[in-house]
């Protein structure tokens, strides 16, 4: 697996963040030309919005848990953006539990933004709509919040 990060963001702005992009390998080694998950990072204040565009399975899960895990280090609230996701197995849903119950240990909370499609309706056939804030929108998020 290949992993390049580009930070964007100026001196000054309010927001920071990054992308990074994973690519799967071929079992010959070759690099495949298209991507199969960017996840992309803001930083607003002390909370971070995680997003992720792309297909998540078991092939990137464990980077989706580490990008997590990495914006918990340094935030009191995580939004997971899972609007331009546009497939997800099991083992992503696992890699968000488990940092889910990391996260609520270090009282570091977890909110999902999901619009409907196929992804919320996973989430909530398998129950994740009960263990997670899940909002269609950040605007919906923020009011959520601000409330």
């Amino acid at each position: 697996m290949s992993e390049s990060a580009v930070a964007f963001g100026g001196a000054g702005s309010v927001a920071a963040g990054r992308r990074v992009m994973f690519q799967r390998s071929d079992p010959a080694g070759a690099k495949r030309a298209a991507h199969l998950v960017t996840v992309g990072e803001q930083c607003v204040g002390r909370r971070v919005v995680v997003s992720v565009d792309g297909e998540l399975d078991i092939s990137n899960a464990g980077e989706l848990s580490a990008a997590i895990e990495n914006a918990g280090s340094r935030a009191f609230e995580i939004w997971l953006d899972l609007s331009a996701t546009t497939f997800m197995d099991s083992s992503a849903l696992h890699a968000m539990a488990q940092a889910r119950d990391r996260l609520s240990r270090a009282n570091v909370g977890i909110a999902l933004i999901c619009p409907d499609g196929p992804i919320l309706r996973l989430l909530k056939l398998t129950g994740f709509d009960r263990m997670f804030p899940i909002h269609v929108s950040r605007t919906a998020a923020n009011h959520a919040t601000a409330a």
